[in-house]
């Protein structure tokens, strides 16, 4: 059994609230019940995730991404490429997925949709039809297989 997610643990504390027992609180996400004492007793003890509070190794080295942010331009930022920097030029010595963290929790993005697809059947064959953007018709439609 996987980690109960914050949905699964707000609707425990619910329907423990409105009178139900522990075993049929249970019975619902299919845990254990000692699980679901463990979820009430933390939640009305007001615990934590002890990682909440902490900081990636990357936040000691903010200056630094501020100063490379600055010379990248408006474009696409490659977490990659900020990592092999400051490896090569301050002797960073934490992970890309700590980089990757920091700059997603400093430098939130846009919230980008992906290209709609679409997929048609001719001939027993699937064909898919992505937009793609047309200067002169506003967006047209190309037929790949």
């Amino acid at each position: 059994m996987g980690r109960l997610d914050r949905e699964a643990r707000n609707a425990m504390a619910v329907l423990l609230e409105r009178g139900h027992t522990k075993s049929d609180v249970a019975r619902l996400p299919g845990v254990s019940e000692g699980t679901v004492r463990y979820h009430d007793r933390r939640m009305r003890e007001g615990a934590v995730d002890g990682h909440s509070g902490q900081q990636g190794v990357a936040a000691g080295y903010a200056a630094a991404i501020a100063h490379w942010r600055e010379f990248q331009g408006a474009g696409a930022v490659n977490p990659a490429a900020l990592h092999a920097w400051l490896v090569r030029e301050h002797g960073y010595g934490g992970s890309l997925r700590s980089v990757q963290r920091y700059w997603k929790r400093t430098y939130p993005g846009s919230r980008h949709r992906p290209p709609r697809t679409l997929a048609r059947e001719y001939d027993g064959t699937a064909q898919h039809i992505r937009d793609q953007p047309n200067p002169y018709f506003g967006r047209s439609l190309e037929l790949t297989r």
